[in-house]
This record gives C-alpha cells, sequence and structure tokens, in this order.
C-alpha cells in the first residue's frame, strides 16, 4: 500500500483529471455517476472518490458516505464538494485495500473508475466484502479489458498507458476477478462508452456477494 502512496505521478494525472472532468462529465459521465449510486440508502463507502463529482447525485435516502481518497491534490477537491453535498459526505484519506470503518458497518461499497489503479484489487474486495452488512452490495462503474484483439492490443499498451495514465492498467478483466472473490457479477453489464475508445468498455451495475 505504501506504493500507491509514493507514486511521483498520480498528482500529476489528478490535476489534468480535474481539467478533463467537466467535460467528461457534460459527455455521459454524469448520467451513469448518477445510476450509479440510484436507490442506495444508509451508509455508503464510496472508493476513489476522486474530485467529489458524485456527491451530487447521491439520494437523500444516504445518511453517510465515506469517500476514500488518497491523493491529496483531488483530496482537497473532493472536500469542497463534500461541503456543498445534500448528503453528509466524510473524505478520508486512506486506500482500497484499507477501508477505515468496521466489519459490516456499510450498506453499500461504490467503485467509480477506480478499480484499474488500485494495486490489490483482490484487496481492496475483499476489504468492500468486510465492511458490507449482511445484504449490502457493490455498486461498480469501471473500465475493463476489450475482447477480442482490442483486449491484446490494451495488454500490449497496459505498462505506457500505466505509467502517464495515473496507475490506470486499462486491461484488467475486473468481472473474472469479483467472480473469484465470491462476487455474484450477473447484475453487471459490459457497454461501450461512446467518448472513450472502444479499447475501455465500461462494466457497470451491482454485485453481491454469492
Amino acid at each position: 500500500m505504501k506504493a500507491s502512496r509514493d507514486r511521483t505521478d498520480v498528482s500529476l494525472f489528478a490535476r489534468a483529471w480535474v481539467i478533463a472532468s467537466p467535460v467528461l462529465e457534460r459527455v455521459g459521465f454524469a448520467t451513469s455517476r448518477r445510476r450509479l449510486v440510484s436507490g442506495l440508502s444508509g451508509t455508503v463507502v464510496e472508493v476513489g472518490a476522486g474530485s467529489g463529482v458524485t456527491f451530487e447525485h447521491y439520494p437523500p435516502e444516504v445518511t453517510r458516505v465515506v469517500a476514500i481518497e488518497p491523493d491529496p491534490y483531488l483530496r482537497a477537491h473532493a472536500r469542497r464538494n463534500a461541503a456543498r453535498s445534500a448528503v453528509p459526505v466524510e473524505v478520508v484519506d486512506a486506500v482500497a485495500e484499507a477501508i477505515p470503518l468496521a466489519n459490516g458497518e456499510a450498506d453499500a461499497v461504490v467503485f467509480g473508475l477506480v478499480l484499474c489503479t488500485v494495486p490489490d484489487v483482490p484487496a481492496a474486495l475483499a476489504e468492500a466484502d468486510r465492511v458490507l452488512a449482511p445484504g449490502g452490495e457493490l455498486r461498480l462503474f469501471e473500465h475493463v479489458r476489450a475482447e477480442g484483439r482490442l483486449g491484446s492490443v490494451a495488454d500490449r499498451i497496459a505498462p505506457v498507458w500505466s505509467r502517464f495514465g495515473g496507475g490506470c492498467r486499462p486491461n484488467r478483466d475486473t468481472g473474472q476477478t469479483l467472480s473469484e472473490a465470491g462476487f455474484d457479477h450477473s447484475g453487471l453489464r459490459i457497454r461501450t462508452f461512446p467518448p472513450m475508445l472502444p479499447l475501455t468498455p465500461i462494466l457497470s451495475g451491482s454485485a453481491r456477494r454469492r
């Protein structure tokens, strides 16, 4: 986990992401984020909250959001957005592999465009499972490895992509990792997100412990 905090390129990418984010929200990310958190209630953990652009979409039934963001630049932006949020949001300095909640404390865990950057995805999913209450769910909006030839391209460019993309890996098979972690991901679907490269299809929806 220390390595994830010590990356020197993450904040550089974070600054670029904050600049690009308003455009991405207008071309479709905002709609996807609303769907990501629609229908949630109670205590929600948002892993990799970024600049906090999802906060405005949480429904009033959500009584607490614990927003995890390890990058200091993004965390500062997230705290400003948290102050404007209609639901209570606590922005914390933590990583996906060590969620600062007790066992069974969360009603939902939200991953939005973050698992591609997490150094240890199985550990992050194990942590999500630990903090989820019985019957709780994962919500995901993640880009994943494409099938066929595009997937092979993603494999080849992954080292360079990761270096300049804040640690993002474009060839992660998140669905398979969820299955190996014991989650039923039949409620997830993969689609091409038009403004993005077809190299990065989006996996979105809900997953629950089998």
